[in-house]
């Protein structure tokens, strides 16, 4: 992202963008920050825009072959094509020979970095790759969507925040702003203001069942998983997102225990940094071989409901009876 502000900042701009990675919510903020550094809001003989798949490519080459009219620039947009799956080598030679008047930016989550197409975009222009970001930025970005919104955040909100918000940025952008909603008056966001108002991801339910059993509290547990039955959570998945949990718990242990922090962990099993810290407190309950028995358990039980050998409730019943 910093490369494309400062494109912006020296209006100096690659003849090809491809905005790719798993983070759709910065792909789309960076395509458009260079809509609006690029093309004026009613320019239509300029700007063409192609989604999806069948896109003709000879009709992409001969807009971004034509001069641009009364304008600096001819700007393409493409999204969610199919050019980096089936590859077009017609496309990646005319990238080449693309005119310095002209635009194109590719939107794409995943690209085959192998293709023609791919390293032809990175030899004529710029490859910007948008990653799921660190909790430290995430902390940052959160921070300035409040203060922009004159809301001040407690530290134990951004923590409450970032365990229980979902992790695409999109959807935390919602959380954020039902959250800014619920706090504009009073001008402070605290972790009781998130509980309040911003969604309950299913695994932090999860999460706080598995306390309950670390605990053992039979009678938490069996609350906590009530109150899923009553949200429709159907017992075969929580049976196997505490089935998840336990495996996460197992492997959190193995790790720490030959050294990786917590952050380090996190990125081996490409979770939330936070899930490790809870996966963390939750497995110094148990032994290795406790938690390698229960994960066991948990997969015996879903494979016994598979078959029909097992009623799907009562066998989650079951299992947080025998583990409390």
């Amino acid at each position: 992202m910093n490369s494309i502000n400062e494109d912006i900042k020296r209006n100096q701009y690659a003849r090809v963008y491809l905005l790719t990675g798993e983070e759709a919510y910065l792909r789309l903020d960076a395509r458009n920050r260079l809509k609006n550094a690029l093309c004026a809001p009613d320019d239509t003989l300029n700007v063409a825009a192609y989604y999806g798949k069948d896109i003709n490519v000879n009709e992409v080459i001969d807009f971004a072959n034509t001069l641009p009219f009364m304008a600096e620039k001819r700007v393409l947009f493409i999204e969610d094509s199919d050019l980096f799956e089936k590859g077009s080598d017609e496309l990646a030679a005319f990238l080449k020979e693309l005119p310095e008047s002209t635009c194109m930016i590719f939107m794409q989550e995943k690209v085959d970095k192998r293709g023609k197409l791919y390293k032809a975009i990175q030899n004529a222009g710029r490859v910007v790759t948008f990653d799921h970001p660190s909790d430290e930025m995430l902390e940052k970005w959160i921070v300035a969507r409040l203060t922009k919104a004159s809301v001040k955040v407690r530290k134990s909100a951004l923590t409450q925040f970032l365990m229980q918000a979902p992790r695409d940025m999109e959807a935390m952008d919602n959380e954020l702003e039902k959250l800014i909603s619920y706090t504009i008056k009073k001008g402070e966001a605290d972790a009781e203001d998130v509980k309040a108002v911003c969604s309950v991801r299913i695994e932090d339910r999860i999460f706080d069942m598995i306390a309950s059993i670390a605990a053992k509290d039979r009678k938490g547990a069996l609350s906590r998983y009530y109150d899923l039955l009553t949200l429709k959570e159907p017992p075969v998945k929580i049976l196997s997102l505490i089935t998840r949990q336990f495996n996460l718990m197992l492997m959190s242990k193995e790790y720490s225990k030959d050294g990786f922090s917590q952050d380090e962990i996190a990125s081996r099993l490409s979770v939330n940094p936070y899930g490790v810290k809870k996966a963390l407190q939750s497995s110094r309950s148990y032994t290795r071989e406790e938690l390698k028995s229960i994960v066991s358990m948990c997969m015996e039980y879903e494979t016994l409901i598979k078959q029909g050998r097992m009623d799907d409730r009562m066998s989650v019943e079951i299992l947080i009876a025998s583990l409390t």
